[in-house]
């Protein structure tokens, strides 16, 4: 799990970099929390199963990796920094995109997982024929 967690967070860093904003607009937060919020459910619900992942090999990617590339240190650093400064509409778009906008995305994953498992299984069904 050690390795996950400096994957996760170089991955975290890098993405700090790329995505930094000169008006403060915390964007690289945004990216990490909700391609993680996409990916842990497709992770758990579809690549465990289709490819037999280990407990301790999920466990290093959902909790190594993913969580420490989302954050939710540096969401509430960032939320209470547009708070303090007065961006009350950054911080209104912020906690919404974030939240809101994380539970959907994980609904998106879950739909993702499940149409490549039926995709997997209709390909399955075609082989056998």
């Amino acid at each position: 799990m050690f390795i996950g967690a400096f994957i996760g967070s170089d991955l975290r860093y890098l993405e700090s970099l790329i995505f930094k904003t000169s008006n403060g607009f915390p964007l690289g937060t945004i990216i990490a929390n909700l391609s993680g919020a996409l990916v842990l459910p497709f992770l758990i619900h579809y690549l465990q199963d289709r490819f037999s992942l280990s407990k301790r090999m999920i466990l290093t990617l959902s909790t190594g990796v993913l969580g420490s590339y989302t954050t939710f240190s540096t969401f509430t650093a960032d939320a209470y920094r547009l708070y303090n400064n007065g961006q009350w509409w950054f911080l209104f778009a912020y906690l919404t995109i974030t939240m809101i906008g994380g539970f959907l995305v994980a609904i998106l994953g879950n739909y993702w997982a499940a149409s490549q498992a039926f995709n997997d299984y209709a390909k399955k069904g075609d082989s056998d024929k």
